[in-house]
């Protein structure tokens, strides 16, 4: 009990207090798919929609393919490609985007600890290349909550744009996560999204869903 506390304690110190009038709400569903090629290489493949203006706008899709290596124990690098689709105005367009990661992962006192680390190369069709830096870091409790054994984590992501030489958005994610099946993994959460229009910060408070599968 003490731990869904901690939870609820959570989810309510990141998502209502910072609620305003004029903010927006959204949704993000992602699907990993992982492959192993070998003990030390990898195959990933990421696709994502996302909506907006209240959930009732479709406004990015993307997907995209990575090559990953073991590098030890809790180390690995990873290169690929994506492809995203943005909606501007009634138009859709496209940003291609090569990207490279280091990934990290370990365990301590129960807890699952990770850091990526993201170099993405922009190519949008709409307006001037970019390149862009992204750092997550995660933590997933060694509490299971339920008969589901729901595990909570705990999620932050900061993007920064070198050609804007500004932080460009700020995701913090509170939620749940669980292996449904042995080789599949579910998430679900609230993200509170800080990102930039025009220069502006502006806010999306936005449902997000994982599915993870593992081959």
């Amino acid at each position: 009990m003490l731990h869904l506390h901690l939870l609820l304690f959570l989810f309510l110190f990141i998502s209502p207090s910072g609620l305003q009038a004029d903010d927006d709400w959204g949704s993000a569903h992602n699907l990993l798919l992982k492959s192993d090629l070998n003990k030390d290489w990898f195959l990933l493949s990421r696709s994502n929609l996302a909506t907006r203006r209240d959930n009732e706008q479709l406004f990015l899709g993307f997907t995209g393919v990575s090559l990953e290596y073991q590098i030890d124990k809790n180390w690995s690098a990873r290169v690929g490609y994506r492809t995203a689709r943005f909606r501007i105005g009634d138009d859709w367009r496209t940003e291609y985007r090569p990207m490279t990661e280091l990934y990290y992962g370990d365990m301590h006192n129960g807890w699952r600890l990770t850091s990526r680390s993201r170099v993405e190369l922009r190519f949008p069709d709409w307006r001037d290349d970019d390149v862009r830096l992204r750092q997550e870091f995660t933590a997933t409790s060694p509490w299971k909550l339920t008969s589901l054994e729901m595990k909570p984590f705990l999620e932050e992501e900061i993007f920064y744009s070198t050609d804007n030489n500004w932080v460009e958005a700020n995701w913090a994610t509170v939620g749940l996560s669980y292996f449904p099946f042995k080789n599949t993994k579910f998430k679900i959460g609230y993200r509170h999204n800080r990102f930039r229009i025009r220069g502006n910060f502006t806010t999306r408070h936005t449902l997000v869903t994982g599915v993870n599968i593992f081959f």
